[in-house]
């Protein structure tokens, strides 16, 4: 998480933010108005805002056919969870000698660590320590003394380390397996003192806990324990051994730090297909060509999990004597062994070696399998998207000749934002699916009729001006007169054209967008039946464009399309839901939000007046006045956020407007906060508050930043069943993560119901993101609050459902969602950059998010830099490829 400075309130701002109290005010309006939009134009933001250690298995036999990422072919070997009381709590009952502990149920352990999970960070660890070192071992005290034991190593507690050295002495396999288990997490040089014990324990370990004290001793590069570790992988046991939050924690590279990668290599020809397949991949992983001759001998082993890890081996060396034989092998492997070999090179080349295996398919003489092990292939690269892999692309669009394959590469190209493929995405704009696909083949059939790909290549293009900035001149040259042919060519201009020339800055259009934004047709009559007129729709979209263009003589477009309304009539939802003024509503409503839209992107502070005085007028529609909130944030100045802060405070009444309007500004302090203002916010959090108005309160204090004093002050209000909903949504969104980890588990003892209050309130907080949200870590703390978060149990129940409506959130990112909005291919380009910044602080958060964001190839690139984001990205890379087992997550309604 960063942490940009103490939030301070500016002496300027110190004033207007001392809220009265306010007077209730009843409900308003809150839903979005439906309305027409152009194709492929993003609705706006939502309204109302925007498994545990294994403990080994039963003893195997040793088994040739070990895999090491599958386990024994035949066998299920049990992968133990340990078994983690609900909620927590401390329950010390002296007996007369510090420490000792009387027997509790599973049940009584439960409250006990909720009670324990609420407290603040020093106090929890304080409490951990004492139950990991509390006598006893039996019923719930094994339970809460295993937990103890995680959360010390999660926290990074020295003290921890010496906790878990003495819990290998437990006679108890559970205690042993989580204290080795723990041991591992720390790692070395923290835990490099637990050696002598942990070698001492790997001689009388049973097999609830060997696995886990043989790999900690793997973890902490003991190379006296080489052959009894070699004697686990052999057996499969070791393969079982789980991290401390779930997934396999078996790395085979990890192996190289015990011995020499040359003592390994020696192992080539062992008897065991487990340890010539442990050997393929230590090989495999930094795959010099010294090993060439030693990887094509395992390409060729009878055993395919051997073959397959070689595979990788060879095309991370990419030199012609090792392509040509892992080419040959691709061709002739089944379907399913053609799997595992693709799938072995992603893990372990990456994008490279992904681009390798397009050329075994390339001149396949039967078109059905050509068509489809390509589409195979290039599925994986879109997933992927490696930067390292832009090379070994750009030389590939040069040789690809069907005209879908080379879209498709240009695209891969675009999407890790190289513009190597623009001018290919430039020429497909210009042609038509009905030509260049036939008939003859069912595959291209379906390409004929569909013209996503033009879609697709106009949002590309707008992106990569948006991380090209310098190149605009230059793409312009190529891609300016492509986008303008296609968008005349449609019966309405695209959202992704007008996009990508406003993106890069092109006028040559200017005409006709100027046209679009302001149409000579007359709006809609009253009760004029449906549909709404197409221009009215154009025009939202064009408004928007031309002011991200900042075109001087569309200006007073802008500001008259706010006033395009007649004085006397009102689009307010009540008065659409009369009757007889759907399409005028919905067309004014259009044009407002077009405006407000534009007025965002320009960011002019002219613009601050005129969208407040629309924000006012309780006769236009509540969701184009939603829109002009958000623009406020864009288009105000220090004296004007003041200004919004007076009206805020001004807006006390009761009535259905005034209520709306207070709800509607502080959009406007959510979108841009001023840090230091969130202390000012705590009058507005009180129950005379519409409900909407104190989940904006909570996302308004959240996003100013909250500093120890307001923790402790919201954490009190958590006690208020009327503000819990609110103070715990604000910690969870604007806390430290330990704080966040606190508050959630305050649900420990609350109904189900208010728990998916929850879930619902933070799922539609993330509605909306601006480029400002990644700058100032904001993102990076919801995702550090929601990993924190899912550490939790409340009721029996992990909290993962913050990360999964998160990644939910963070996955639909494809398409822009707004002025300065940013898409995932923006995302994943700004994250990479920031991660090879000279700011470590900000390098560690980008690696996180990456890691969260599922983004694979970004980090196997990372891995390559110098400095310590590299050790980052290796263990996020081993993390995504080898996730624990999923946790069902109930969504909310809105998240279905």
């Amino acid at each position: 998480m960063f942490r940009f400075g103490r939030p301070f309130l500016r002496p300027e701002f110190a004033k207007v933010f001392s809220f009265p109290q306010l007077a209730p005010a009843g409900g308003f309006f809150e839903g979005p108005l439906m309305m027409s939009q152009l194709p492929g134009e993003p609705p706006g933001p939502p309204s109302g805002g925007f498994g545990g250690p294994g403990t080994g298995g039963p003893d195997l036999e040793p088994d040739d056919d070990m895999d090491f990422q599958k386990g024994n072919k035949g066998k299920l070997i049990a992968v133990g969870a340990l078994m983690i009381a609900l909620g927590a709590g401390v329950f010390f009952l002296s007996q007369g000698k510090e420490g000792d502990t009387r027997d509790l149920t599973v049940q009584q352990a439960g409250s006990e660590m909720k009670n324990i999970f609420v407290l603040p960070k020093k106090e929890q660890l304080a409490a951990w320590r004492k139950w990991a070192a509390a006598a006893g071992d039996s019923g719930g005290v094994t339970e809460i003394k295993q937990e103890a034991v995680k959360q010390l190593a999660w926290a990074r507690d020295p003290e921890g380390v010496k906790l878990a050295i003495e819990l290998l002495k437990s006679p108890k396999p559970k205690l042993q397996s989580i204290a080795a288990t723990a041991l591992s997490h720390y790692g070395s040089p923290a835990a490099d003192a637990a050696k002598p014990v942990l070698l001492e324990a790997l001689k009388t370990a049973g097999p609830g806990s060997k696995p886990q004290v043989g790999w900690a001793l793997v973890v902490l590069g003991e190379s006296a324990a080489f052959e009894d570790v070699l004697a686990l992988y052999r057996a499969g046991h070791i393969v079982s051994v789980q991290r401390l939050g779930g997934g396999s924690a078996f790395d085979p590279n990890k192996i190289v730090d015990m011995v020499s990668i040359d003592q390994v290599a020696g192992l080539a020809g062992d008897k065991s297909g487990a340890i010539r397949q442990l050997v393929a991949t230590v090989l495999s992983r930094d795959a010099e060509p010294k090993y060439t001759d030693t990887l094509i001998q395992l390409l060729a082993d009878k055993d395919e999990d051997v073959a397959r890890q070689a595979a990788a081996g060879l095309g991370k060396i990419g030199d012609e004597k090792a392509r040509e034989p892992l080419i040959a092998k691709l061709a002739d492997a089944d379907k399913e062994s053609r799997e595992k070999y693709l799938d072995a090179l992603r893990k372990g080349v990456g994008g490279k070696g992904l681009v390798t295996a397009l050329y075994a398919f390339r001149n396949d003489p039967d078109p059905k399998n050509r068509w489809y092990r390509k589409k195979q292939i290039f599925k994986m690269i879109d997933e992927l998207n490696d930067p390292r892999a832009a090379d070994e692309l750009a030389t590939y669009l040069g040789v690809e000749e069907h005209v879908h394959y080379k879209y498709r590469t240009a695209r891969a190209l675009a999407q890790i934002g190289d513009l190597r493929g623009l001018p290919f995405l430039a020429k497909r704009m210009r042609m038509d699916p009905e030509k260049i696909y036939s008939d003859q083949y069912d595959w291209e059939q379906l390409l004929k009729r569909d013209g996503k790909e033009r879609v697709e290549a106009a949002r590309l293009i707008a992106d990569l001006a948006r991380l090209h900035p310098e190149k605009h001149e230059e793409m312009r040259a190529t891609a300016e007169r492509a986008i303008i042919r296609w968008n005349h060519e449609r019966p309405a201009p695209h959202a992704n054209g007008l996009r990508a020339l406003a993106n890069m800055k092109s006028t040559r259009d200017i005409k006709q967008m100027r046209a679009w934004a302001n149409p000579k047709a007359k709006m809609p009559k009253q009760g004029q039946q449906p549909p709404m007129p197409q221009e009215w729709v154009i025009a939202q979209s064009a408004l928007r464009y031309i002011g991200s263009l900042e075109d001087e003589p569309s200006w007073k477009v802008l500001l008259e399309m706010l006033k395009k309304k007649p004085e006397t009539l009102s689009v307010a939802q009540a008065s659409l839901n009369a009757g007889g003024l759907a399409i005028l509503g919905m067309s004014l409503n259009a044009v407002g939000k077009g405006a407000s839209d534009g007025l965002s992107e320009w960011g002019d502070p002219k613009g601050f007046e005129p969208l407040l005085a629309f924000i006012e007028d309780s006769k236009q529609n509540e969701n184009s006045r939603e829109s002009a909130c958000a623009a406020l944030a864009w288009t105000a100045d220090a004296e004007s956020m003041g200004t919004v802060a007076q009206k805020i405070s001004e807006y006390s009444g009761a009535s259905q407007q005034e209520g709306f309007i207070r709800k509607c500004l502080l959009e406007t302090l959510v979108q841009r906060p001023i840090p230091g203002t969130a202390a000012a916010f705590m009058t507005l959090l009180n129950a005379e508050q519409p409900i909407s108005v104190r989940n904006q309160v909570a996302r308004a204090m959240a996003k100013a930043g909250l500093n120890d004093e307001l923790e402790e002050q919201l954490l009190e209000l958590t006690k208020d069943d009327a503000l819990i909903t609110q103070a715990v949504l604000a910690l969870i969104l604007g806390g430290k993560p330990e704080t966040a980890a606190r508050a959630i588990a305050i649900y420990g003892d609350k109904p189900k119901e208010a728990l998916e209050e929850l879930h619902d309130l933070w799922f539609k907080t993330f509605g909306y993101w601006s480029s400002a949200d990644v700058e100032t870590g904001v993102l990076f703390r919801y995702i550090d609050n929601a990993v924190a978060m899912s550490r939790v149990e409340v009721k029996q129940t992990p909290q993962q459902w913050a990360k999964v409506l998160l990644e939910r959130r963070l996955a639909s990112l494809i398409f822009d969602n707004g002025p300065h909005s940013f898409t995932r291919v923006e995302l994943r380009s700004l994250l990479f950059k920031m991660a090879k910044g000279d700011d470590a602080e900000k390098a560690a958060g980008a690696v996180r998010a990456l890691q969260f964001l599922d983004e694979l190839g970004v980090l196997m690139a990372l891995r390559d830099v110098d400095g310590d984001v590299a050790k980052l990205a290796e263990q996020a890379v081993f993390e995504l490829n080898n996730p624990k087992l999923g946790v069902r997550v109930e969504l909310p309604d809105s998240a279905r």
